[in-house]
């Protein structure tokens, strides 16, 4: 069994693309239980047994996930698509369950086409069912978001007007690539509208604020971007813009 296959014979981890897996542990200097510790850090702690089982229904998973429990997405969605108006296709990168939210993006944006875009291949495999079974335009693909020329590739086929979402990515970006995600914003900046970015004010239970205002990235949105949005809500720090 070599290194990667190793980290992937946890069950979390299982479904997570090669090159993920492969990042972490050069990462982590070859380390199986330090590359583990990275990859459940931004993947493994949202793959609980809830969500793995595939027993939840899309409503109670998004109650149960702890990157969406947290959200009213009616008055999250209303919020963001204020500033956005016409809006064709939501590209929604490291998306997790936010794919079981779409009665509730169908009802701020209208009828749109959804495609999200997440590593875990569990996930992927249910919010693709429950897309099926409710007759929801879109789908989700498992992929590498390193990958950036496949991902830029998907995103050319969206009909325009097009919004990318990347709630909560950019310190799981970070994490695996110092200094990657300017780079990764000015790229999907050339093939969408506008983006949504946020990033959490407060860990997961919600009991410890984050001092860290990631200055380094607001400087950078302010010099490359127009900001058309930037408020605090459920714990996240939203801000909303487009190519100058």
């Amino acid at each position: 069994m070599n290194l990667i296959e190793e980290v992937k014979n946890k069950k979390e981890f299982s479904q997570l693309p090669d090159s993920i897996v492969r990042r972490a542990l050069d990462n982590s200097d070859q380390d199986v239980k330090s590359s583990r510790a990275l990859l459940r850090k931004y993947f493994g702690v949202f793959l609980t047994n809830k969500v793995l089982k595939g027993k939840l229904s899309g409503e109670e998973l998004l109650k149960v996930h702890k990157s969406s429990f947290k959200r009213d997405y009616s008055k999250f969605y209303e919020e963001i698509s204020e500033s956005l108006g016409k809006i064709s296709s939501i590209i929604d990168l490291g998306s997790g369950v936010n794919g079981f939210s779409y009665p509730l993006i169908s009802e701020n944006f209208g009828n749109v086409n959804y495609l999200g875009v997440e590593a875990s291949g569990q996930i992927v495999e249910q919010v693709n069912n429950y897309f099926v079974e409710n007759n929801f335009e879109g789908n989700a693909i498992c992929e590498d978001l390193f990958d950036m020329k496949n991902i830029l590739i998907k995103m050319k086929l969206m009909k325009k007007p097009r919004v990318v979402f990347m709630f909560q990515l950019i310190d799981a970006l970070e994490s695996l690539k110092k200094n990657f995600s300017k780079e990764f914003i000015l790229k999907i900046s050339s093939e969408c509208e506008f983006i949504v970015l946020t990033f959490s004010l407060e860990s997961l239970s919600g009991r410890k604020r984050f001092s860290s205002e990631r200055k380094w990235l607001i400087d950078f949105l302010s010099d490359e971007f127009d900001i058309l949005k930037d408020f605090k809500m459920f714990g996240e720090r939203v801000l909303i813009f487009r190519k100058k």
